[in-house]
C-alpha cells in the first residue's frame, strides 16, 4: 500500500513545489514592472529661480528611484522649460563679463535636458537653448543663447499629502553658461531656486 502511495505523494509535492515556484516568480515579476512603471513615468515639477534668470520653470523628469519613507526622489532625467527676466538681480555682473557691451536684459525663455547621477546630492549636466531679446550696444535684437550647466539638487523637506501622495521640495544650484549663437556675447553665472515635486 505505501508502496502505491509514495507516487502520488510525489506527484502532489511536486506539484504544489512547482505551483508556489511559479506564484513567487509571477510576483517577483509584478513587483518589478510595477516598480519599473513607477519610476519610469514621466512626472511634473515646478519651480522658482531666484537668479539666472529671475524666473519661473516647469520640470518633467523621471526617476531612477524614490524613498518613500523619506519622500524623497532621485532624478534621473528631465526637462526643463522656464521664463524669466535676464539680469534682475545680477546685472552688474553680465556687464562685467562682456566688457560692458550689454546694457539691458528682457524677458528670456528657454528649454534644456539635465541628466542627474545616481549619487550623493543629485549632480546633474545639462544642456539646451535660450532666446528672447536683449540690448548690447545700444542696440536691441532677438539673441539666441545655447545654455550649458553643471549643478547640484537636494531635498530640503517633504510633506505627506496623503496615503498615496505626497510633496518633495528641493533646492538647486548650477553654475550657467550662456554663450550668445549672433554675437560676441558670453557670460557665466549662478543659478539657483526652489523646485516643488508632487510624489
Amino acid at each position: 500500500m505505501k508502496h502505491k502511495l509514495l507516487p502520488i505523494i510525489i506527484t502532489v509535492l511536486t506539484t504544489v513545489i512547482l505551483v508556489n515556484t511559479l506564484y513567487a516568480q509571477q510576483k517577483r515579476t509584478n513587483w518589478l514592472q510595477e516598480k519599473n512603471e513607477y519610476t519610469g513615468r514621466w512626472r511634473v515639477g515646478v519651480g522658482a529661480n531666484i537668479v539666472e534668470p529671475t524666473a519661473v520653470d516647469v520640470q518633467f523628469y523621471r526617476l531612477s528611484k524614490i524613498c518613500t519613507s523619506q519622500f524623497a526622489i532621485n532624478k534621473k532625467i528631465a526637462i526643463g522649460i522656464w521664463a524669466g527676466m535676464e539680469g534682475l538681480l545680477l546685472g552688474s555682473l553680465i556687464e562685467r563679463q562682456n566688457n560692458e557691451t550689454w546694457e539691458k536684459g528682457s524677458i528670456r525663455y528657454g528649454i534644456d535636458t539635465k541628466f542627474y547621477l545616481p549619487i550623493l546630492l543629485n549632480p546633474y549636466i545639462g544642456f539646451g537653448i535660450e532666446g528672447g531679446k536683449r540690448e548690447l550696444d545700444g542696440e536691441s535684437s532677438f539673441s539666441p543663447d545655447f545654455v550649458a550647466r553643471i549643478g547640484l539638487e537636494q531635498k530640503i523637506a517633504g510633506i505627506k499629502l496623503s496615503t498615496r501622495s505626497a510633496l518633495n521640495i528641493t533646492f538647486f544650484i548650477d553654475g550657467k553658461l550662456n554663450k550668445c549663437l549672433n554675437a560676441d556675447f558670453v557670460y557665466i553665472m549662478p543659478s539657483l531656486g526652489l523646485r516643488f515635486h508632487w510624489i
